[in-house]
């Protein structure tokens, strides 16, 4: 006899029922034991057929002698079979050890085998009954959620305070966890997830890190859990898409819908994106990709793991967002961000934050603040500075070296033929133009500048010579800082092409 069950229990909440009392539990096993399937065998080599999960009762046929039940043991453990159930009077005490060693979880019975197998397959029956009432009581519960964090926080007490989270593409963008503030059970635990939207491929997942005994019935609260979350989940990117509307005006406000392009706006449009209610401190973020389409993902997942909840805005070359703080919360989220975007910075991304703000009429001031800062983020520093490389800039944080890429190069190529023709005519403006604005960076030293270029110091000399015959006057002192963030504009233009 074979019976297919439609779910997996637990063999010990099986055992617990009052008619299998009679049963001797010779040896049990200490891991969680799961039962799929039962099978009442009459011929020995009939066990070669049953699946995993499965409690096999012999009958006394097949128990005749203590060679069969070791025989069955080692069946059953190649099988990976939940428990053997003998007749009693065969059992030995050769067989008792070797339960022990393959821990096989053996169980002696008094009764008719036959009838012992229908007794057991009836409790597994009802065991199953009472998860699926169990189960289903609580999923009247979570659709009662009127918010994500509530659904979370109810899956979280059914399963003993366990951390609930919901992970986009394996980064945590929601997290739950026990409400009373109690830590959850100890012991080793288990991932188990199940995917929010349809498909198995769905980025969204709903996970919860479970005891081993636990995993199956938790695998079935995520189940019934699943679409109560989806449609509160969908909400919450709804609002997010709505929310998002002001950034979009922005943007718009500055001039023109590509970010590179933000200038000052008008006053009085100013006026009307004013009605957006900023409640409490914020800072702009402006985020720029070299390929916003393809690094898109990476760039939500690092957004939404420090600021989940506010909406990142999609514009021409990259985001937008408003990222509201509180007391020192702005300073430890923005070194987070500093961390991920770093990571980042060879792929083409550059963030930038503003000063942080309170007062609505600042939201344009914080947008150019955050747009200035991310087109100097990412910039290479000087050998043995101590300033290196940040994929996230603050505003207040430029360091001046900087300053020279904040001129849009097509205006140097212009101004570099009216004010320097004789240096963009020589052969060797490239050579020249490098040394010089590595001659002022280091602030006038030779030496510096050849460590820097990786040339030596006499050809340095050569090229500042050969860049003051061609009209650059670097002696001149009001005249140098111009020069450098002319040429500085010339040299990024000319190393990209």
């Amino acid at each position: 006899m074979n019976r297919e069950l439609n779910g997996p229990v637990e063999l010990r909440d099986v055992l617990e029922a009052r008619s299998l009392r009679s049963l001797d539990v010779l040896h049990l096993s200490e891991t969680t034991v799961r039962v799929q399937d039962l099978a009442l065998i009459a011929d020995i080599e009939d066990i070669t057929q049953v699946g995993p999960d499965t409690v096999i009762v012999l009958s006394d046929r097949a128990a005749m002698g203590g060679w069969m039940i070791s025989a069955a043991l080692r069946y059953a453990w190649e099988r990976r079979a939940s428990a053997l159930i003998v007749p009693e009077p065969s059992i030995t005490d050769t067989a008792v050890e070797l339960a022990r060693r393959l821990d096989v979880s053996l169980l002696g019975m008094r009764q008719d085998a036959t009838r012992l197998a229908l007794d057991v397959g009836l409790q597994i029956g009802l065991a199953r009954a009472g998860s699926i009432a169990r189960v289903q009581a609580f999923t009247e519960r979570v659709a009662r959620a009127e918010t994500l964090e509530s659904a979370l926080e109810t899956i979280s007490r059914e399963l003993g305070g366990r951390d609930v989270r919901i992970e986009s593409a394996g980064t945590v963008t929601f997290r739950v966890t026990r409400a009373d503030g109690d830590a959850p059970a100890s012991g080793s635990s288990h991932r188990v997830s199940a995917p929010i939207s349809l498909g198995d491929r769905s980025p969204d997942r709903l996970t919860v890190d479970a005891a081993e005994h636990e995993s199956d019935y938790a695998a079935q609260v995520l189940q019934a859990a699943v679409p109560s979350v989806r449609a509160l989940l969908n909400a919450s990117r709804l609002e997010s898409v709505l929310e998002s509307l002001p950034p979009l005006t922005v943007a718009a406000l500055t001039g023109s819908p590509r970010v590179g392009s933000i200038d000052d706006p008008s006053r009085l449009a100013l006026e009307r994106l004013v009605r957006w209610p900023l409640d409490g401190p914020y800072t702009a973020v402006c985020i720029l990709a070299d390929d916003a389409e393809r690094l898109g993902p990476a760039v939500h997942q690092i957004w939404q793991s420090r600021f989940p909840g506010m909406p990142l805005a999609r514009v021409a070359d990259g985001w937008l967002a408003f990222a509201q703080t509180k007391g020192g919360a702005k300073k430890r989220s923005i070194a987070e961000l500093r961390t991920e975007f770093d990571a980042l910075r060879g792929l083409g991304v550059r963030a930038g934050a503003s000063r942080r703000y309170r007062s609505p009429e600042k939201v344009v001031d914080s947008v150019r603040e955050a747009w200035l800062a991310a087109r100097l983020a990412g910039e290479q520093a000087a050998p043995g500075r101590a300033d290196a490389a940040s994929g996230l800039l603050v505003f207040g944080e430029i360091p001046s070296r900087l300053l020279g890429r904040l001129l849009p190069v097509d205006l140097a190529e212009q101004l570099a033929g009216v004010m320097v023709p004789q240096l963009l005519a020589d052969p060797g403006a490239d050579e020249v133009i490098e040394a010089v604005v590595a001659f002022l960076s280091c602030r006038g030293s030779v030496s510096g500048a050849a460590k820097m270029l990786g040339v030596h110091r006499n050809t340095v000399q050569a090229r500042i010579r050969r860049a003051e015959e061609l009209g650059l006057a670097l002696s001149t002192p009001e005249e140098v800082l111009p020069l450098h963030m002319l040429l500085a504009a010339l040299a990024s233009r000319r190393t990209t092409e």
